[in-house]
């Protein structure tokens, strides 16, 4: 015989609660009697008793907890103060403007300036990945190639011998 969906909602919570209330044999032989009673496989049966908590929804990661989350608004200010350089170039800096920041926004803890001592480039770019798209760099440099510097400077192209490049020498420092 099935069991229908109103059955379940009444039925499962008073089954669970005898279920994580019993020893090992006493759960064996109530698996049994809902396997026979209503023809459910028993690994069915085990996740509709065994389950009292939802499972957590997303991939676990593996390894250690983050330690460096409470360092990102510090490191974002100094980012931000330091004309935005990336990770390699920062980290140097970092004790360089810690003492600047410490004026402006109070001290940090004891905690905290290790773990800015500890960081790496690497870390550091990961932190401010978020900061990145918030405030993009308007562009390397402002100047462009232009063809009038070309055109002043005289170029030899083709073969040079030994003969040529002192006679370009010569005429070079008599200038």
């Amino acid at each position: 015989m099935n069991m229908s969906k109103a059955i379940k909602e009444d039925l499962l919570p008073k089954l669970r609660e005898r279920y994580g209330r019993r020893q090992r044999e006493g759960k064996t032989r109530m698996l049994d009697e809902l396997c026979e009673d209503y023809g459910y496989e028993r690994k069915y049966a085990i996740k509709l008793l065994g389950n009292t908590t939802p499972l957590p929804s997303g991939r676990v990661h593996p390894g250690p907890a983050p330690q460096y989350l409470c360092l990102e608004p510090i490191v974002r200010t100094i980012w931000l103060a330091a004309e935005q350089p990336c990770g390699k170039r920062l980290a140097p800096a970092l004790p360089l403007w810690l003492p600047h920041y410490q004026g402006l926004h109070g001290k940090l803890s004891s905690r905290q300036r290790e773990l800015l001592r500890g960081i790496s480039p690497a870390t550091l770019d990961r932190l401010l990945a978020g900061a990145r798209t918030l405030h993009p760099l308007r562009g390397r440099c402002g100047t462009k190639p232009g063809g009038l510097l070309k055109t002043q400077i005289p170029i030899r192209t083709g073969t040079w011998g030994a003969a040529a490049a002192a006679d370009a020498f010569i005429r070079l420092t008599e200038l």
